[in-house]
């Protein structure tokens, strides 16, 4: 409760709170190995709810920083934001407009509101940045493909049962989702 009402008041606070994590990072570290607490971007805290929240808690304890904090961020999206096209953002945290019918033209990586020919760019692309790993390799935050990089997702940890979950903008499930990793076929990590 108490990083809540901190992380909330941050928010509150108002303007550059994105400057703000990146400059906190070693305390947001603290606060996201330690809790969901979510992510706060532009005021808005997003946290992992249900599912999310269960996969969120499976995550192994020895999960780098780096990538629980990519993980926590996806799965606080997970049911929260709508169908986008290609996920597709050039912001880092919330953008307002996810859910909204438009042409988008960047992905993956935020680079201060401007598109970087080769950085990001669709599933293939992406695909093309990484390193391929055995899938018995994947670990969470590692990214997962489809046959001929028609969709990607990122690997979020395991379910009860042992399967590799993934977080991923679907469609079909009309927005952010975490499913199974069926579909799925070739795992990569980034560099």
């Amino acid at each position: 409760k108490t990083v809540r009402a901190g992380i909330k008041a941050i928010a509150a606070a108002g303007g550059g709170v994105v400057l703000v994590l990146l400059l906190a990072l070693p305390l947001l570290a603290a606060v996201v190995s330690l809790s969901p607490a979510g992510i706060v971007a532009d005021g808005r805290t997003v946290e992992p709810t249900g599912a999310a929240l269960e996969a969120w808690e499976r995550l192994p304890e020895d999960l780098s920083v780096e990538r629980r904090m990519v993980v926590t961020y996806a799965l606080a999206l997970v049911d929260k934001v709508d169908y986008f096209w290609g996920g597709k953002s050039l912001v880092l945290g919330w953008d307002d407009r996810w859910g909204e019918m438009m042409e988008v033209t960047a992905v993956y990586n935020a680079s201060g509101g401007s598109y970087i020919p080769g950085q990001g760019g669709g599933a293939a692309a992406q695909h093309g940045q990484c390193a391929d790993i055995p899938w018995e390799e994947v670990q969470p935050g590692d990214l997962v493909f489809y046959p001929e990089d028609d969709h990607v997702g990122i690997a979020a940890g395991r379910d009860g049962q042992g399967r590799l979950l993934v977080v991923h903008c679907a469609a079909g499930a009309g927005g952010v989702t975490l499913s199974c990793s069926n579909g799925f076929t070739q795992a990569a990590r980034p560099g």
